[in-house]
């Protein structure tokens, strides 16, 4: 193999580890996400709670742009005794959207929340098993299948690149 082949073997060998090792960590950082939200489906009550209000607020995201975030203000019972919360139902650069989400939740409508039992005025709205509940951990694990495949793609491109250039097997 030609100085040139082996140097670009070579390359393309490390970018595969960095995209493996980029791969992994993402993997690793999926975990405690997944197991947070595992957490919270398993431990934290389930009460149902009345919407106070729900409004788009914007927030600064930078120099010249805005983030708009739907925030929610419910109230529901622990123990016999109200409690208030103001969550943060989405958030987002897209106005139109966010007041669509914003219009799930309605001043008056009533839906299940979950609570954290060690701090009652800590809660979660529509806390159950579907893509939306778990999108921040799909998504840092979906990080890592792509790093993962990408380093993947490397390591063979390496291997054919490596098999230019010989005789052919007799």
């Amino acid at each position: 193999m030609s100085p040139v082949n082996t140097t670009r073997r070579s390359t393309l060998q490390v970018v595969g580890v960095a995209c493996f090792i980029i791969g992994v960590l993402f993997a690793m950082l999926s975990i405690p996400f997944f197991w947070g939200q595992i957490r919270v489906l398993q431990s934290w009550p389930v009460r149902q709670a009345e919407v106070i209000s729900s409004q788009v607020v914007t927030q600064p995201a930078g120099k010249h742009d805005q983030l708009y975030s739907a925030q929610i203000r419910i109230v529901y019972a622990v123990n016999g005794r109200p409690v208030t919360a103001e969550l943060t139902s989405y958030q987002s650069e897209n106005y139109a959207e966010t007041v669509r989400r914003a219009e799930e939740f309605p001043a008056g409508s009533r839906h299940a929340i979950r609570y954290d039992p060690n701090n009652p005025s800590q809660a979660r709205i529509g806390a159950g098993w579907n893509r939306r509940f778990f999108a921040v951990p799909l998504i840092t694990l979906g990080c890592g299948v792509c790093f993962g495949l990408l380093a993947a793609g490397f390591f063979i491109g390496a291997r054919i690149f490596s098999s230019w250039g010989r005789p052919a097997a007799e």
